[in-house]
């Protein structure tokens, strides 16, 4: 059975700049810098010290859905759900074994454009640069969450003055908080 993903975990310049910036794009922040998206967690935390072969971001993935997550905050962006966690990589297929044993996942959807692995509650996107640049614009790793609907959303980036462009049905905002790409696509 595959993996759920129980939280990823932000390490921005400055965690108390993160949240400010993250509550300007629509998320309803908990205690501690956590964003309760259903089964999976989002936390922004301050860093001990650089990490720039990691990136941004870490994913913890475990066999039960994560306990701590806790219902989801009604997010004033309309996000419900964290839906998918892309990369860039080059040569996608090269990591897909890695990629499934830390998944627990031995099927994926494998294309020209990269590989996909079903979580039990999201995906994993390792995509080539052009493909990911197709479907999130310019960058190197996106979060994506699922929302009710896109007039709603766009409603709310518009009011909240928040630039965007919209790409294959999907919304994505042009400000990116720790060079993230946040992605927007409905159920």
């Amino acid at each position: 059975m595959p993996h759920h993903l129980n939280s990823v975990t932000i390490v921005p310049e400055s965690a108390a700049d993160a949240r400010q910036q993250w509550a300007r794009l629509g998320f309803a922040l908990l205690p501690g810098g956590v964003i309760a998206l259903g089964s999976t967690s989002i936390v922004l935390r301050d860093a001990a010290e650089p990490t720039p072969a990691f990136g941004p971001i870490s994913l913890t993935m475990t066999e039960l859905p994560n306990p701590d997550a806790g219902a989801p905050a009604p997010h004033p962006n309309g996000a419900r759900a964290l839906a998918a966690v892309a990369k860039t990589m080059e040569n996608p297929a090269d990591h897909a074994e890695t990629l499934g044993r830390a998944a627990n996942q031995r099927e994926m959807r494998a294309t020209s454009a990269g590989v996909e692995l079903k979580l039990a509650n999201a995906r994993l996107e390792a995509l080539t640069s052009a493909a990911f640049a197709q479907r999130y614009g310019a960058g190197d790793q996106a979060l994506v969450f699922t929302i009710s609907s896109l007039k709603a959303t766009r409603a709310f980036f518009n009011a909240a003055n928040l630039a965007f462009e919209e790409k294959s049905d999907r919304l994505v905002l042009a400000e990116r908080p720790a060079g993230l790409i946040l992605a927007f696509e409905a159920l």
